[in-house]
């Protein structure tokens, strides 16, 4: 598979791409276009985000962490975090199934 042939961006929602689901893993892509936002949400199980392509700000808990092109940053559970596209951007999240 080619995650850039596979993933479509759009102007209404972030880009998504499932590339494994085991019973103990899940990887997913993700691509946001320019000011495209992934909206505050939580994940239950730490992850890990690793930016692939173009570069992304990272904001948890009020502090802003912007992540460059083989930037990684581990997400810690339970804490609402948002993710928005600096420019056009690919990244992948890395997480644990409980």
């Amino acid at each position: 598979m080619n995650i850039l042939e596979q993933l479509h961006f759009n102007e209404t929602k972030p880009a998504t791409l499932l590339l494994k689901n085991t019973d103990k893993l899940q990887i997913i892509t993700i691509g946001l276009k320019k000011g495209q936002v992934l909206k505050k949400h939580i994940t239950t199980t730490p992850a890990l985000l690793i930016v692939l392509q173009g570069s992304v700000s990272f904001e948890m808990e009020g502090s802003l962490t912007e992540l460059a092109a083989y930037d990684t940053f581990d997400i810690p559970p339970t804490i609402p975090h948002e993710v928005t596209g600096v420019e056009e951007s690919i990244f992948l999240l890395i997480k644990d199934k409980p």
